[in-house]
């Protein structure tokens, strides 16, 4: 799954708010908290909240940090039956402008059944975070 959105900012006015996982409860309607730090290798703990379903909680691992362009991270819910790799990219469009986009691919046995399911709910959810990025980016509420 894909989502994008054009942000009025540089990549790297975008990625100080995209790592400050500590402020996510503030503007962050999706991943609303994440403990840890951008680090490849570090271990998060995140809770989400998509429309419709309990807020969840699970581990992941960050696999890339390339600042100001690319963080991922994996998540293994069980492997072999759902595993998750999502990662955000920031394309430099100008000076004052960017592409940022927002990704997920799920693998594993169960995943067909469960996007099948549950695709569109975690779409909705893409895109209210990435409205809400672009909103606290352009109202340089980072401190």
């Amino acid at each position: 799954m894909r989502s994008e959105i054009i942000i009025d900012a540089s990549a790297e006015e975008v990625w100080v708010v995209l790592v400050a996982f500590s402020l996510y409860p503030e503007w962050n309607l999706f991943l609303r908290t994440i403990i840890g730090n951008a680090s490849e290798g570090e271990q998060l703990r995140i809770k989400a909240k998509v429309y419709g379903l309990p807020e969840f909680s699970f581990r992941a691992t960050i696999s890339t940090c390339a600042s100001p362009v690319k963080l991922g991270w994996n998540a293994i819910f069980l492997k072999g039956v759902f595993e998750a790799y999502h990662y955000f990219e920031i394309q430099e469009l100008g000076p004052s402008k960017c592409r940022f986009i927002h990704t997920e691919e799920f693998r594993g046995i169960l995943c067909k059944p469960v996007l099948f399911i549950l695709e569109s709910t975690f779409r909705n959810g893409y895109r209210m975070m990435n409205e809400a990025l672009k909103e606290r980016v352009g109202g340089n509420s980072i401190e």
